[in-house]
């Protein structure tokens, strides 16, 4: 497991082979005028060192503030920096390295695991974006996609802490994302697409890394999370037609 450690106003978190590159992406957003990222610091033999973002992260149970439709528009207008931002990092093929491999077509760096718990809030206001360890090269409707299957949210499972809404509730807050992300018209074609195509991955990292031995993902497994990630599918693809006329 992660040993995530605070220290005044830094965070020291595992390093990996692709943190470098990682650091290099950080001090480009800060470059950008993105400072709602953390600021890249040092990187040691195990660990790294970056600014801590101040603020509370979505955790589930939501709270009423991150639970609003204001804190769903400001969390897509967020995104939409971080990728205008990161769309113009210089890449270096030669020498990048990302914890995962390109999508295509690639269009920024996307973040990779764009979901509540990596977004921090300042009451209603998404003021900040962490845990750039799966940030990679590909098109912004990867995290978009990934955005709206967590806030709209499309789950099958429990919504811990609040009442989960029905389907057309979640379609509409589908709907306010995208627009106040300004997603394009061909990246809503593809959104629901996209969505299972994250899923599906998760399955598969899951279930391949357990069988690894990861105890992260032998614990995620055991705790039924593959289960409901091929739940999630199937609702998806149950309302995917309405989905897609609702964002069009």
């Amino acid at each position: 497991m992660e040993r995530i450690t605070k220290a005044d106003d830094r965070v020291h978190r595992p390093a990996g082979p692709w943190t470098p590159t990682v650091h290099r992406l950080l001090a480009h957003l800060h470059d950008r005028g993105f400072v709602a990222a953390p600021e890249p610091i040092a990187i040691g033999d195990a660990l790294e060192t970056v600014s801590f973002v101040p603020g509370v992260a979505g955790e589930y149970p939501w709270s009423a503030d991150v639970a609003s439709e204001a804190a769903l528009v400001t969390t897509a207008r967020l995104l939409r920096q971080y990728h205008d931002a990161a769309s113009t990092f210089p890449r270096d093929e030669s020498d990048d390295v990302w914890s995962q491999a390109d999508r295509v077509p690639v269009e920024t760096v996307v973040h990779g695991d764009f979901a509540p718990y990596n977004v921090v809030y300042d009451g209603i206001a998404a003021v900040g974006l962490i845990d750039f360890d799966t940030a990679h090269p590909g098109p912004r409707v990867w995290d978009v996609a990934s955005a709206v299957y967590r806030f709209a949210p499309f789950t099958t499972g429990a919504v811990e802490g609040a009442t989960a809404p029905g389907t057309a509730e979640r379609i509409e807050r589908a709907t306010e994302f995208c627009g106040a992300y300004g997603l394009d018209s061909r990246s809503r074609d593809v959104l629901v697409e996209t969505m299972i195509a994250g899923l599906v991955a998760l399955v598969t990292t899951i279930e391949t890394e357990a069988a690894a031995g990861n105890p992260k993902f032998v614990s995620d497994l055991r705790h039924g999370h593959a289960e409901l990630y091929r739940a999630d599918v199937a609702y998806l693809e149950q309302h995917a037609d309405a989905i897609r006329a609702a964002l069009v």
